[in-house]
């Protein structure tokens, strides 16, 4: 059926007799969608799984960001890709609307394909799914669809809300997340503060006062009657021959007993064992378009490409500042620091050969990969957008071969064949840091620079 100004494309059943639209374009799959900007579908099939699967396919086409989505009946997951259940009336007047909108982009083809779906239509949201199957409990669906290249949704949320593309509209939950896998199936499990075993009970314990000895209280009955198995004495009255004692716990690995049990977090995942003050806290929320957001859609330009979430990631301001006082320290009491950069030469190539999503997903890649080898007492810094610095406290210059052969393993599993990082290493303290530390950090970056 060749595509009108007014056509309506139907892939399922019960295809309706088109009052508003001049035409109804029955197809048998996305496939079969004409290679066009701004059209509508409506998607009435029976099986909810067959109607996610032919949402999150659709959005896999570079072109339908642009076009008007609904479906026969809702679900979570539609509820997050789709424009909602297909009624006539009101699907017109919406898709009329998105066309106006689209006809202002002058070039769709450069347009970001998220910016461009929440722009066109301004009731659509970045809605958060909850899916116990997966590893992270919650996805973003326009998210995965649009970026299938992504390693994490979550951290795409995180990064495009804190550069103002997106913001965050509505609080959905707040969840703890393994820091070993981010994996969000946790058991919460008590056990023995001493040893931490999870063979524990709670018992009623009985104390002495005539030996000082302590057991469960039914160690002490005999013959219906109180009495201390270590010196046989009879407790008649409480507070005078016995007590109670605070401990209403015990270990049955190490005899240890305690009052009130610690509670540890056991991933389902992948098994770590983590204090609960040290799971990862993420926020998840409903999101829209946001500052920046805005202006890309309207002028189409990138202000600022997406940043590294690298896990101990400060600004240049704290950064600067930690450097210079670490320096300080060194010098002082004669300790040796090591401060390592990370030049990635060919970013701007690449964003400029793929577009910002792919940049993106690059960027997640390296993330994923380094985030595994910084320690949690090492300081990262983004200091410019394809640098990055780490500062690795007491950390010796002569750690440099092994720290690189890490790097370059974890680099040779980014599977881009643009991706190049150079590595350099520089040893603190350095007695030429003083105050001025923004000259030191401009001449070292300048000769990372003119190396290559």
């Amino acid at each position: 059926m060749p595509l009108t100004d007014k056509c309506l494309y139907w892939l399922g059943k019960d295809a309706p007799q088109a009052s508003f639209f001049e035409q109804v374009g029955i197809v048998g799959t996305v496939a079969d969608l004409p290679d066009v900007w701004g059209g509508i579908l409506c998607i009435n099939v029976d099986d909810p799984k067959e109607q996610n699967d032919t949402l999150e396919g659709m959005f896999s086409h570079p072109k339908f960001w642009s076009w008007s989505v609904y479906v026969g009946f809702d679900t979570p997951y539609s509820e997050c890709l789709s424009d909602g259940v297909f009624n006539e009336k009101l699907a017109y007047e919406q898709w009329q609307n998105t066309k106006v909108k689209l006809s202002k982009i002058t070039d769709r083809s450069k347009m970001e394909p998220l910016v461009g779906w929440l722009g066109i239509n301004r009731h659509r949201r970045i809605k958060p799914v909850k899916l116990v199957e997966s590893l992270s409990v919650y996805r973003y669906p326009i998210i995965e669809a649009l970026y299938p290249e992504l390693f994490s949704s979550y951290r795409f949320i995180v990064s495009e809300t804190k550069r103002e593309m997106l913001e965050a509209e509505t609080l959905v939950d707040r969840i703890r997340v393994c820091k070993q896998c981010n994996g969000g199936h946790l058991n919460y499990v008590e056990v023995c503060p001493n040893c931490k075993s999870i063979d524990i009970d709670v018992q009623t314990s009985l104390h002495c006062f005539t030996c000082g000895h302590v057991g469960e209280q039914q160690s002490f009955l005999r013959r219906g009657k109180l009495e201390c198995p270590k010196c046989i004495t009879q407790l008649r009255h409480i507070g005078v021959d016995y007590d109670r004692p605070l401990e209403t716990h015990i270990c049955h690995n190490c005899s240890h007993l305690f009052v009130e049990a610690d509670t540890i977090s056991h991933c389902l995942s992948c098994e770590a064992q983590t204090e609960i003050s040290e799971l990862i806290v993420q926020k998840i929320y409903q999101l829209k378009l946001g500052q920046l957001g805005e202006y890309v859609y309207q002028h189409g330009k990138m202000l600022q490409a997406p940043e590294l979430s690298i896990k101990g990631k400060v600004d240049a301001g704290y950064f600067e500042n930690i450097l210079l006082w670490l320096n300080k320290v060194a010098l002082r009491h004669d300790e040796e620091h090591l401060l390592l950069s990370m030049h990635l030469p060919r970013l701007e190539e690449y964003s400029s050969l793929y577009g910002d999503s792919k940049l993106f997903a690059l960027l997640d890649q390296i993330t994923n990969r380094l985030n595994g080898l910084f320690r949690d007492t090492d300081i990262c810094c983004q200091y410019k957008q394809d640098l990055l610095l780490v500062l690795m406290p007491k950390t010796k210059l002569s750690t440099m071969p092994v720290l690189q052969d890490k790097i370059e393993k974890l680099t040779q599993l980014i599977e881009e064949d643009l991706f190049t990082l150079h590595v350099s290493a520089f040893k603190i303290p350095d007695p030429t840091l003083n105050d001025s530390v923004k000259v030191w950090l401009a001449e070292t970056i300048g000769s990372i620079y003119g190396s290559r």
